[in-house]
């Protein structure tokens, strides 16, 4: 079959013009697919910095407990320092998920070069495990009273906060600590 120089023409004009559309659809989607990619790559890095800095506090915060010698300088709530009486029906903590409870009523655990805030602390003296039936925290046996000693229990709350100050991880735990 002899094809006249006529019809041949624009023909490799509309092939080329195909090839180009595909190439840039190929290239939207790669673009879209990297852009979505290194959205969640910072999303898991900001969960990644919260949760450190959420755990920095808690560490600082049963370290600070370690280290006190009594449990008189848990009556100062500005400083992030409470106690729990189990006979005040007026206590009923701090709301953690008020930001000015972090600001106003809590102790700085740290610095984090990265992070939007520095990770901060509250610790609540539930009192003697004796005393108290808010400290009496047994999961298991684990907090099983040992005969001839008290141990006293606190309950810590740290709050990390990630690179853009809009998202923040809570970690709380229970210390008990031997009277001397």
């Amino acid at each position: 079959m002899i094809y006249s120089r006529q019809k041949q023409q624009g023909v490799a004009l509309v092939i080329s013009l195909i090839i180009l559309v595909s190439l840039t659809m190929i290239g939207l989607t790669s673009i879209q697919r990297t852009t979505t990619d290194l959205a969640m790559a910072g999303n898991q890095r900001e969960i990644g910095l919260m949760f450190q800095a959420a755990e920095m506090g808690l560490v600082t915060a049963e370290d600070f407990i370690e280290a006190s010698t009594t449990n008189a300088d848990f009556d100062d709530p500005t400083k992030g320092l409470l106690e729990v009486r189990a006979d005040d029906p007026t206590y009923f903590g701090p709301d953690y998920f008020d930001a000015t409870a972090w600001t106003n009523a809590s102790q700085q655990a740290g610095t984090l070069l990265d992070a939007y805030e520095q990770p901060r602390y509250m610790i609540e003296y539930l009192g003697d495990r004796s005393q108290n039936p808010l400290a009496a925290i047994n999961i298991g046996g684990y907090g099983t009273q040992q005969t001839g000693r008290t141990a006293s229990i606190y309950r810590s709350t740290s709050r990390g906060v990630g690179l853009t100050g809009n998202s923040f991880r809570y970690v709380q735990s229970y210390f008990g600590k031997d009277k001397p």
